[in-house]
């Protein structure tokens, strides 16, 4: 599913980068992103640029691939996936400015799409604009509740730049939920731990 494909933004200290994407990751974005969009009434794998594309992301050269979704993505304008990838290249590249304005045409074409709305969530968090990467991350698990990595990527903004850790807390624990509980990501977990320590912590000296 392409949610669970997307990479997730790294917990530690603030200012931390994203993690980045692989190019493995990056390569299923593409397949899932752009191949076949609901009602897009074209289908990009009869063109080969999209297999080269794909190709040369698995191959980690990521010019070659930017150069063939900037052409899928002008002679397909009707489809969003071509310029979703183009985003996510982009803001793997720390060009953060592009990706926004990528991911901006994205829910220009197709607003209800949760992924363009938790990568902006991503490009807004780097930039600093804490508070519009909450409202992106909020729109993205509206539109697609059980998105279980823009639950992660909330709890992080949520506890580690806008200092709000009950919430945080709220996002890793459903983040769990999702992905099959503390053993599916033990890290985490350990995030779940120190939260709810410092929660009964504060608690216990008032």
């Amino acid at each position: 599913m392409l949610s669970n494909c997307c990479a997730s933004e790294l917990r530690g200290l603030p200012g931390i980068r994203r993690a980045a994407v692989g190019t493995a990751a990056m390569a299923m974005l593409l397949l899932a992103g752009c191949a076949t969009l609901p009602g897009a009434g074209d289908d990009l794998s009869g063109d080969p640029r999209f297999d080269r594309a794909a190709r040369a992301l698995q191959a980690g050269v990521a010019d070659e691939a930017e150069h063939l979704l900037d052409g899928l993505a002008t002679d397909y304008p009707q489809l969003s996936g071509p310029l979703l990838n183009l985003g996510i290249l982009h803001a793997s590249a720390d060009r953060l400015e592009a990706a926004e304005a990528a991911f901006r045409e994205v829910l220009e074409l197709a607003p209800g799409d949760a992924v363009a709305h938790a990568e902006l969530g991503i490009v807004l968090r780097r930039q600093g604009r804490f508070d519009e990467a909450d409202a992106a991350y909020r729109e993205a698990l509206t539109l697609q509740p059980d998105y279980a990595l823009a639950w992660r990527n909330r709890g992080v903004l949520l506890d580690l730049y806008l200092g709000r850790p009950t919430e945080a807390l709220q996002c890793y624990e459903r983040y769990l939920d999702l992905v099959g509980g503390g053993e599916a990501d033990e890290q985490v977990a350990r995030w779940v731990a120190e939260l709810q320590l410092r929660s009964t912590s504060r608690v216990a000296t008032r």
